[in-house]
């Protein structure tokens, strides 16, 4: 009676723990390999790239609050968007940073700071650049093609919205005004200087850029001084997104979401050295359910 005691103890605390560990980890290894196994479909990496993606989601998994299945989420967006194996890997840390300072989720930290890296043709390597001064997607390719940098961009839609301009008429006005000048051959610093020195500054805006900019840009004329001061900080803005996501994360919330990605870390590990075993006897039974469908229904009925 003693040992049967022990047996049953042994069975609920030591088995099935062990048991449902092991089923955790094959899962938790299963849904991560499969969404690598997108990753790899869609960006087309070779065995060595492929490496290195999967080597990068685990190690970002691991040290960040992002889990690693999550990092290959974003790396699989990534890759719909175009980018080689080697630019995820450059962009994969940023955007991290991008997603966690300003609460967006990954998807859509991926798709702005895409295109935006495009659009003002700026090298993956400098993701980091992006990030930490951020400009509207839409806007960048006009603003590229008018000679507007990154930060010059960027420093006139942060003056625009201070001045009551909602976010989205300020990217509109800012890229009607771009392409206007795209046009023109005129200079922004140009076009600035013209109305701000003149007696009727609504009429010159007017003349230069109609009445879809005009607005806009009569505020861009009088605050030219101040956004030439928000570019010089953007210039110096090295840091900024993973100094934000790390006050951001210095909270209990960032504490508990780092032990979950740390274990799904161990998780995977785990399930990696199991999923072996798990396929070859998935394998058999799968086999041994083929085999059971092809029998006569007298055999089925005697077998069960």
């Amino acid at each position: 009676k003693n040992m049967q005691k022990v047996g049953r103890n042994l069975s609920v605390g030591l088995t099935a723990p062990i048991v449902g560990l092991g089923v955790i980890a094959v899962k938790t290894f299963a849904d991560f390999e499969q969404q690598m196994a997108k990753v790899k479909a869609i960006s087309g990496a070779t065995g060595l790239e492929f490496s290195a993606l999967e080597k990068s989601a685990l190690d970002l998994g691991a040290a960040t609050r992002f889990t690693a299945s999550q990092v290959a989420e974003l790396q699989l967006n990534f890759s719909k968007l175009g980018f080689s194996p080697d630019e995820i890997i450059k962009v994969t840390a940023a955007t991290l940073d991008l997603a966690l300072a300003t609460g967006s989720d990954l998807a859509s930290s991926a798709t702005v700071a895409a295109s935006t890296l495009r659009g003002f043709g700026i090298d993956a390597s400098e993701m980091q650049r992006v990030v930490d001064v951020m400009a509207m997607g839409t806007l960048a390719p006009v603003a590229k093609n008018a000679g507007v940098s990154l930060e010059e961009a960027t420093s006139y839609l942060a003056i625009l919205v201070d001045r009551g301009v909602d976010a989205t008429t300020a990217g509109t006005g800012l890229r009607n005004i771009f392409l206007d000048l795209a046009g023109s051959g005129q200079t922004l610093e140009g076009a600035m200087s013209k109305i701000a020195s003149a007696t009727n500054k609504n009429k010159v805006a007017f003349d230069l850029f109609g009445k879809r900019g005009a607005t806009v840009a009569a505020i861009m004329a009088d605050n030219s001084l101040e956004a030439k001061g928000l570019e010089g900080s953007f210039l110096n803005s090295a840091g900024a997104a993973e100094r934000m996501a790390d006050i951001m994360d210095n909270t209990l919330e960032g504490a508990m979401l780092r032990m979950k990605s740390a274990i799904e870390g161990a998780s995977i590990s785990l399930g990696r050295e199991l999923a072996p075993f798990i396929k070859v006897a998935a394998e058999k039974l799968a086999k041994l359910a083929q085999g059971f469908k092809a029998l006569s229904p007298e055999t089925k009925k005697f077998i069960v």
